[in-house]
C-alpha cells in the first residue's frame, strides 16, 4: 500500500519497544472512536489552525487527514471533539515553555476512543531535541498506548518547506542538524510497523518533493510550507481511508430511509428530525440563480456571489469508474440529488446550495450527516462542507469547515466520494438549518457537479 512500510526494525529500533509489545496482539481497534494526538497538526482537525487543545466549537476541518479518511471511507470512523488533543507549538517532551506530549498522554488515554492517531508528534523537537530523546519520549509514549489496548496508527513528520517556501526548510548545522534528526526518527518509526497494533504512514512518500535535498514538500500539500493544505490532507486521507476499511466494518452511518423518525410518542428515542433524507419528491423550492428540479421538504436558497446551479434528481450504478455492486457496502443503484454549478465565483465567500429547517430539544445530542460525490476535474471549487446552524444561538457545527488559510486551494482533481459526518454535540437551541456549502475559488470559473444523498441530523446517526 502506498505510504505506508512493512520493513523490519533495526538499529535503534530493535531497542525501542519492549517484549510485551511485541507480543501483544492488537489487530483491531475496540470501537470507532478516534483521537488525534500531537501538535498544531493534530489540532488542524477542528476550526483552523489557531485551535489549541479542545475545539471552540465541535468542527471538522477540511485540512485534517483523518477527517477526510473517515469520509473517503464511507463514515467508518468518527473523530468527536472528545478526541481532539492537539496543542499547537508542543513538543513530545516539555520544552520552551510547552506542556509536551507526554505530559498530555493520559487525557488521550481517558477519551475512550480506540484508536489513537499521532500526527507528526516531533514536528517541533528538533528545535532543541536531539533524535535519542525524541525516540525515548515516543516509545514511552508508544509503550503506554497499546499497554491500554489502544490501537496507534502514527504519522510521519510530514515534509517541511517547499519549493515556494524556502523559508521553512530545515536546518542542517552542526549546532541544529534538523534534516539528519528528521530522517533518524522518520526511519525509526517506519521500522514500527513490525510491531502489532501499530501502524506507521510514510508521510514522505505520499508529500515529498524527492528531488529536495532539503526534505521539503511538493508543491501544493501544504499551505504554508508546515501545515497540510486541502490537497495534502486529502493524500494522506486516502491511504488511511484503505486502512480504514481494513479495520472497520461498513457502519450504518447513514439514515435507514423517512421512517426512521419517532413515529408514535416516546417509541423511538433517538430518531431523525429532519425530513426526505433521500430526497424524494420534486416540490422543493429553488431560489434566485437556481434552475431544474429540488426533493421535498428542501430548499435552494438564492445563490450568491456570481453562483448558478441547476437541480436534477438521477440515479447512477457507478462513480469514477466502479461499479457499486464491487464496493458492497450499499445498494446495487441510488437515486441523488444533483447540483452542477457554475458561475465565476465575485467573492471568497460560502454558497449554501441545500438547505432545511429542522426543530429540536435544548440539551439532545445530535449529528448530521450525508453521502456525496463530486465529480472528477472541477475547478474554481475550494470545498464543500456539512453543516448545521443553530440560528438563535449561532453555533456552528460542520463537517470539512473551510479554513480561511485553503479559500484559494482546490478541491482535489480526482473523483471524491464518500460520507460526512458532523462531530457530535449538543443541542443549546431549539431550531437550526441543516445545510450543505460550496466555497467556490473567488475569480475563477467555476464547474463542479456534486450529488447528495442520506443528508440527515438526528439523535442515533
Amino acid at each position: 500500500m502506498a505510504g505506508f512500510s512493512s520493513g523490519a526494525q533495526g538499529g535503534i529500533g530493535e531497542r525501542a519497544l519492549t517484549a510485551k509489545l511485541r507480543n501483544r496482539n492488537l489487530t483491531t481497534p475496540r470501537n470507532n472512536r478516534i483521537c488525534v494526538f500531537g501538535p498544531s497538526h493534530a489540532a488542524n482537525h477542528f476550526m483552523s489552525a489557531s485551535a489549541t487543545g479542545q475545539p471552540a466549537q465541535p468542527s471538522g476541518s477540511i485540512i485534517g487527514p483523518v477527517n477526510w479518511a473517515n469520509c473517503l471511507s464511507g463514515g467508518r470512523a468518527v473523530l468527536d471533539t472528545g478526541g481532539a488533543h492537539g496543542f499547537n507549538g508542543d513538543r513530545t517532551i516539555a520544552d520552551a515553555g510547552y506542556p509536551g506530549m507526554l505530559s498530555r498522554l493520559d487525557a488521550a488515554i481517558a477519551s475512550g476512543a480506540g484508536h489513537i492517531v499521532m500526527c507528526a508528534p516531533t514536528a517541533n523537537d528538533r528545535n532543541s531535541m536531539t533524535a535519542v530523546q525524541s525516540i525515548a519520549a515516543l516509545t514511552t509514549m508508544i509503550d503506554r498506548i497499546t499497554a491500554a489496548g489502544i490501537f496507534l496508527t502514527i504519522l510521519t513528520d510530514y515534509p517541511h518547506g517547499s519549493a515556494a517556501r524556502t523559508d521553512m526548510r530545515l536546518q542542517n548545522t552542526t549546532a541544529q542538524p534538523q534534516i539528519d534528526a528528521w530522517q533518524v526518527v522518520n526511519r525509526w518509526l517506519l521500522g514500527l510497523n513490525a510491531e502489532r497494533g501499530v501502524r506507521v504512514i510514510d508521510c514522505t512518500a505520499i508529500l515529498g518533493d524527492f528531488t529536495s535535498g532539503f526534505g521539503q514538500g511538493a508543491a501544493g500539500v501544504t499551505y504554508d510550507g508546515l501545515h497540510l493544505s486541502t490537497l495534502g490532507a486529502y493524500m494522506i486521507g486516502r491511504v488511511l481511508a484503505r486502512e480504514w476499511r481494513k479495520l472497520y466494518p461498513p457502519p450504518g452511518a447513514l439514515p435507514m430511509g423517512s421512517a426512521e423518525r419517532q413515529l408514535q410518542a416516546g417509541a423511538n428515542a433517538a430518531p431523525v428530525l429532519s425530513l426526505q433524507p433521500y430526497f424524494g419528491g420534486t416540490t422543493g423550492t429553488l431560489g434566485s440563480g437556481a434552475t431544474g428540479t429540488l426533493a421535498a421538504d428542501w430548499t435552494a436558497p438564492a445563490l450568491t456571489d456570481g453562483v448558478t446551479g441547476t437541480f436534477s434528481k438521477v440515479a447512477s450504478a457507478a462513480f469514477g469508474g466502479k461499479s457499486y455492486a464491487d464496493d458492497g457496502d450499499g445498494p446495487l443503484s441510488k437515486d441523488w440529488q444533483q447540483v452542477v454549478l457554475g458561475g465565476t465565483a465575485t467573492a471568497s465567500n460560502e454558497v449554501v446550495v441545500l438547505r432545511q429547517s429542522v426543530t429540536c430539544a435544548i440539551g439532545d445530542v445530535l449529528r448530521a450527516c450525508a453521502e456525496i460525490e463530486v465529480d472528477g476535474g472541477s475547478t474554481g471549487l475550494a470545498g464543500v462542507t456539512l453543516y448545521v446552524y443553530h440560528n438563535t444561538s449561532n453555533t456552528t457545527v460542520r463537517q470539512f469547515q473551510i479554513p480561511t488559510v485553503t479559500a484559494t486551494t482546490p478541491w482535489p482533481s480526482a473523483p471524491v466520494a464518500g460520507i460526512l459526518r458532523t462531530p457530535r454535540w449538543t443541542a443549546d437551541s431549539a431550531s437550526m438549518l441543516l445545510q450543505l456549502a460550496v466555497r467556490p475559488i473567488t475569480g475563477q470559473p467555476l464547474n463542479a457537479t456534486l450529488r447528495v444523498r442520506g443528508m440527515a441530523v438526528g439523535k442515533g446517526l
